[in-house]
Formats: C-alpha cells, sequence, structure tokens
C-alpha cells in the first residue's frame, strides 16, 4: 500500500510511484546519452571533427534509445494500478485518475518520436547535404546553406504529408464479423481511438516501423550472430597479424608508386586509372589504421590482459549467443501463435496469449523482484542496440546497389555517421514492435489482474472494457492495426522474414 501521495492536477498520485518513475527515467536518459556519445566517439573520423554531425547523431541515439527504454516505467506504472487480487487500487478506482498518468507516459512517447521525425526528417538531411562534399567543398558557407536547405525542404514536405495523412484519414470501424476472435477484441479497439495528432504520430510511427523492420532484416538479423561469434572465434598470433598487414601494405604501396611513375610525365589519369589510384588510397590508410591498432594492442596491457581472459570471452559470446536465440525463438513461439489463432482480417492480432514465450516467463517472474525486469529489459535492449551497429559496421551502408559509406572505428565520415544514426534510430523503432511480439503479455499489460466469475485472471485482449488498461506502447503501435488490418499483417510478415534470415546467419 503507498503511504503518501501528490496532487498533481487535482488527482492523487502516489508519491513513491512518481517519484521513482521520473528517477528511473532519469538514468535511463543519462544512461541514454552516455553510451551514444562514447559509439559516437567510437566511430566519428579523427581527422573530420565536425560538431554539428556528431552533435545530430549523440541526440538522435539517445532519443531513441530513451523511447525504447521508456517501456519498464510504461509497464511499471500501468501494473501499480491494480492489487493482485485483481482490483484497482483505491487512487486509481477513478477512470479519470488513470487516464491522467496515462496521458503523461503518452504525452513521453509522443515528445520522443516528435524529436525523432525532427531529426529523421529536417536535421539529419539538413547536416548530411551541408557537408556532402566534406573538407574538400570549397563553396562558400551561405551557397552550402542553400543547398542543404533546397534538399531538407523536400523532407519537411514528406514529413507533413505524411503526418497530414495520418491526421486526415479515417480508418473504418472493427471488421464486421459475427467470429468470436472480433467479439474478444471489441475491448481493445473501444480503449484505442484514431484521431488528431495521435493518429498523425501514430501513422507516421507505424511507417518509421516498418521502415525499421528493412534495417532489422539486413543489418541486425546478421549482428544477432555475428557480433556474439566474435567473442568465440580464435584470434590469431598478434605478432603474425601484424606481420601480415605489413607485407600487404608494402604491396599496397608498391603498386600506388608505380601507378604514379606511370604518369611521371604529366600527362592526366584515365578514368580506370584514377579509380585505382582512389582504391588504393583508401586500402593503405585501412592499412595504416589497423596496423596503428594492432601495434597498440601488441604493446598496451590491455592486449595482455585480453590474452589471460580468453576463456571467459568464450563463454561471454556463447552467453550472448543464448540470448540471441532466445530472443529469435520468443518471436518465432509468438508468430506461431498469431498464425494458428488469429487471422488476416484482425491484423494477426491475438485476443489470447496461447503459446507462452521464453521471455514473457522470464519478464513475469522477474516482476516479483524490483528492478530485475527493468535490468533484462536493458540488458536486451543494449544487446540488439549493439548487434544492430555491428552488423552495419560488418556489411556497409548501401543505397541499393551502391555502397555509400564504410563505418570503421575512427575512421567513418561525418555523412556516414548521420547515416549510421538514422539506420540506427529506424531499427530502434522497429525493437518497440518486436518487443510486443517478443514479450506480448509484460508489454502490454504488465502484471495486471482482474477477477472473472470469481478467478483472478491474468489480463488480455478478451478482459471486460474497464478491467484493464492498456500500456501507452500497446496502445500506439494497434492503434492503426486494429482497424487497418494491412499494417498488423505487414508487420507479421516482415517480422517472419526477420526471423528466417536470423536462422540462415548462423548455416
Amino acid at each position: 500500500e503507498y503511504k503518501s501521495y501528490l496532487r498533481m492536477s487535482g488527482i492523487k498520485i502516489p508519491s513513491e510511484l512518481f517519484i521513482g518513475s521520473l528517477v528511473t527515467f532519469g538514468i535511463i536518459l543519462v544512461t541514454s546519452f552516455l553510451i551514444s556519445v562514447w559509439y559516437v566517439r567510437r566511430y566519428g573520423h579523427q581527422a573530420h571533427q565536425g560538431l554539428l554531425p556528431r552533435a545530430i547523431a549523440v541526440l538522435a541515439c539517445t532519443t531513441v534509445l530513451a523511447t525504447v527504454l521508456l517501456l519498464p516505467v510504461d509497464v511499471f506504472i500501468t501494473s501499480c494500478q491494480k492489487t493482485t487480487n485483481g482490483t484497482w487500487q483505491d487512487w486509481a478506482s477513478d477512470n479519470a485518475t488513470r487516464q491522467e498518468i496515462q496521458n503523461g507516459i503518452l504525452y513521453t512517447y509522443y515528445t520522443c518520436y516528435s524529436l525523432l521525425l525532427f531529426y529523421l526528417f529536417v536535421l539529419i538531411p539538413f547536416a548530411y547535404f551541408y557537408f556532402e562534399e566534406g573538407d574538400n567543398d570549397e563553396r562558400p558557407p551561405g551557397l552550402r546553406l542553400c543547398s542543404a536547405l533546397k534538399f531538407t525542404i523536400c523532407f519537411v514536405i514528406l514529413i507533413v504529408a505524411l503526418l497530414v495523412s495520418g491526421a486526415l484519414v479515417q480508418f473504418g470501424d472493427m471488421p464486421n464479423n459475427n467470429g468470436t476472435i472480433i467479439d474478444d477484441l471489441q475491448f481493445l479497439g473501444n480503449q484505442i481511438q484514431n484521431k488528431g495528432i495521435r493518429g498523425a504520430i501514430s501513422f507516421t510511427q507505424i511507417l518509421l516501423t516498418i521502415s525499421g523492420l528493412i534495417i532489422f532484416m539486413v543489418y541486425s538479423a546478421y549482428g544477432l550472430s555475428a557480433f556474439p561469434f566474435n567473442f568465440i572465434k580464435t584470434r590469431g598470433n598478434v605478432k603474425s597479424e601484424l606481420e601480415n598487414l605489413r607485407e600487404r601494405q608494402l604491396m599496397s604501396r608498391e603498386k600506388e608508386r608505380q601507378l604514379l611513375a606511370k604518369y611521371a610525365d604529366g600527362r592526366p589519369m584515365v578514368p580506370a586509372d584514377k579509380k585505382l589510384m582512389k582504391t588504393l588510397k583508401k586500402d593503405n590508410d585501412r592499412y595504416d589504421e589497423l596496423t596503428c591498432l594492432v601495434e597498440r594492442e601488441q604493446q598496451s596491457w590491455c592486449g595482455k590482459v585480453r590474452l589471460i581472459l580468453r576463456p571467459f570471452t568464450i563463454v561471454l559470446g556463447i552467453a550472448l549467443s543464448l540470448l540471441s536465440l532466445a530472443f529469435i525463438s520468443s518471436i518465432t513461439v509468438n508468430l506461431v501463435d498469431r498464425y494458428v489463432h488469429s487471422n488476416y482480417t484482425i491484423g494477426y492480432i491475438l485476443p489470447k496469449i496461447h503459446y507462452t514465450t521464453p521471455f514473457n516467463l522470464i519478464l513475469g517472474h522477474a516482476q516479483t523482484v524490483f528492478p530485475m525486469d527493468y535490468i533484462i529489459i536493458l540488458v536486451l535492449v543494449f544487446y540488439i542496440a549493439a548487434c544492430t551497429v555491428n552488423g552495419i559496421r560488418r556489411i556497409g551502408i548501401w543505397f541499393l546497389w551502391v555502397k555509400m559509406f564504410e563505418v570503421v572505428p575512427r575512421r567513418t565520415m561525418p555523412q556516414g555517421l548521420l547515416l549510421l544514426s538514422a539506420l540506427f534510430c529506424m531499427a530502434m523503432v522497429a525493437l518497440n514492435s518486436l518487443m510486443l511480439i517478443c514479450i506480448p503479455t509484460y508489454t502490454t499489460y504488465g502484471s495486471q489482474r482482474y477477477v472473472l466469475n470469481g478467478t483472478v485472471t491474468p489480463c488480455d485482449n478478451k478482459a471486460p472494457e474497464g478491467e484493464c488498461s492498456l500500456t501507452q506502447l500497446a496502445s500506439i503501435l494497434t492503434r492503426f492495426t486494429v482497424r487497418a488490418n494491412f499494417f498488423g499483417a505487414l508487420i507479421t510478415y516482415m517480422t517472419s522474414f526477420f526471423v528466417v534470415v536470423s536462422l540462415c546467419t548462423y548455416v
């Protein structure tokens, strides 16, 4: 029972709940900021210390991590509204009080999503086109500014069009069907409204989720297997690796010397030789960087400690591989549940969870020991974020069949850093949707229960209206899928493809 209360906007809120949620979200923001700064410093080019691209990348990554990590706070506040015997807490017995508290979380989500849209459609495009030519751009700053604004306006028009479409387009009511599935979902449909700014942000968020799932299928699926394998695989002798690098570096420099000697008389290079010279210069820069890293590792005490801890890194790699498989298997179990017990008509929304996923089971027990569920979610989110960045680093940034940038520690150009942060943001937005599939009961209702015919029952989509509250994440993500089944079905199919690609990377 709560002993002290705060009065805000005319409603009574337990002070422990308010302070605990505020402190937790503050810790989430600080942690997200520090990790974002570390990643940007790690991958940013040392010779191109552009403050604007780095600042935008840090802010974008911090915002998207805070958005994903808001989930435990959302679940905590939703779960605290009910007692273990299925009745409402005294302070939450009034629907207006519950609505006021839920709106606080909802507006926090909307603020985060609005900031992400601002970064993705305004700041990142502006900075990308402003620094498009890098340090070789000899145009006056005013001309560069006009050029960047010209391209940015196109992105602004696009996002305004999407927001207006989401606010104005009205989807139909629940499908007209006498089946029990539709009847079971009536409670869910009554809780969710698609109007005004809520509909606009939910619509753009669904589109970002679909775009992010493409990133997940390409980069995260590969990273989930490649990242833990880095800890397991046996690395060769550092001395032989250094000798091999120096040998390749000498061969590359010799080719460059021969090519320069070919045009020593001042003749202009033919296009093929220009392209070859550019490739050789990039190879030499990469060899210089790798040689420097290996030499530093050879001389540092960290390299010696890493050699001593080699058995522990193998165990860590195996543990991370099991974490990846647990994540993929949890999604697979829920997808099978959707295909068996739901259908396209309602966007594959489940009226009731029939098959419990591994993560759903773990977090259900972890909720009873504060703050174990927070720690598990924190570890899972940061692990998937690391896998996504690792996948982007290994594959590179491509546009269709054209490789635009390589993501290399301390060698990534400012434009590449901006694109890396944009891809990362879209992937993390998609992770919110995958959390609902991976941990369906926890992310939708938390630990809420209701009384049905004298029996205390965990909340699900079949609960009578007024007995259970959705988390705000579930409310946002299902806002369109309840009445626009196409979005729910598309996300389900794309998630299925992500699982197939993930499993293929282990082969």
